[in-house]
């Protein structure tokens, strides 16, 4: 707050009851005189009285909140610098000493040679994963803050373009579940084209992560253009699926559905791919049915002059 702040909260009742006492003696001045006003003027008169009151009581009241606002503002824009401090840690200085322990792990680890004892085999490598999957959630963590950056350039581009190099990047993680992805109709898009793919590459890996073990997986993804002006499109697949009530739960970060031993991974992806639609001024959501596959749909608008702009409360 500055000076001048403090100045008017400080002063500015003061100077406003002041004020009102003045003008007060003013309505009330012909109490003094003589002779004394008739009733109805005494009335009017009195009315005078209370609405200045009131008027000045209201003034001050509209000072304190805004005080107050102030206040809370301030204390909400610290807190901000504090955990854009923190994203800043977990973006460059937290991810070098996890990558030396990854390194010196492995080093240590082909000097040993084959442990003598089990045990100590056991904990080399469980330190070995854990600095590997802590790597994974700051690169996650990173991308999940670098969607808000102002250097993101929305663009009209041609959707089933973008998304078939994606399904071809694919290729390897989908033959190892005898997977297949079919592309339908896709209308063009105006948006960032890098998140554009970092959304759908999001979706992908997610149904390939979730394939049924007993058939094989099959990715449907279409869209359309739609009569309120927006375009849609809709990621399915026929993977284990999830119940109807955790469709909101599965968007939010750090939150799992299942063990990290059954299906590794950070939980941060699909909270990045609604950021990114949000972002945008669309929105995405799924559906789902256990053993039965899910269905993520991604609107947004046809055409959008600017991304939105950052969200305090979304920030890292």
């Amino acid at each position: 707050m500055t000076f001048r702040e403090r100045a008017l909260d400080r002063f500015a009742p003061v100077l406003i009851g002041a004020a009102g006492g003045v003008l007060t003696l003013v309505v009330l001045r012909p109490f003094f005189e003589s002779p004394r006003p008739a009733f109805g003027e005494t009335v009017l008169l009195g009315l005078g009285a209370l609405s200045v009151a009131g008027l000045c009581a209201l003034a001050v009241y509209g000072l304190r909140v805004n005080a107050r606002q102030r206040d809370e503002a301030d204390a909400l824009q610290r807190r901000l610098e504090d955990v854009e401090l923190y994203a800043k840690a977990a973006r460059h200085d937290l991810r070098e000493p996890v990558r030396k322990i990854i390194t010196f792990g492995e080093r240590l680890r082909e000097r040993l040679g084959p442990a003598p004892d089990a045990q100590i085999d056991r904990c080399a490598e469980r330190m070995s994963d854990a600095a590997t999957r802590m790597q994974g959630m700051l690169d996650e963590l990173a991308q999940y803050a670098r969607i808000n950056d102002a250097s993101t350039d929305p663009q009209g581009f041609d959707a089933g373009e973008e998304i078939s190099q994606l399904v071809a990047s694919a290729a390897d993680r989908l033959a190892a579940s005898g997977g297949e992805v079919v592309i339908g109709d896709l209308p063009d898009v105006h948006c960032d084209r890098a998140q554009f793919r970092i959304l759908f590459t999001i979706l992908l890996a997610n149904s390939i992560q979730y394939a049924h073990a007993d058939r094989p997986l099959r990715i449907t993804i279409d869209g359309e253009k739609r009569a309120d002006g927006r375009v849609e499109f809709r990621c399915a697949d026929n993977g284990i699926g999830f119940a109807p009530d955790k469709a909101d739960r599965i968007f939010q970060p750090f939150e799992r559905l299942h063990t990290r031993d059954a299906y590794p991974g950070t939980g941060i992806g699909l909270a990045t791919a609604r950021k990114i639609a949000e972002r945008h001024g669309g929105t995405l959501h799924a559906q789902g049915e256990v053993g039965n596959g899910a269905v993520f749909t991604l609107i947004l608008p046809l055409q959008k002059a600017s991304l939105l702009q950052d969200d305090p409360k979304s920030r890292l």
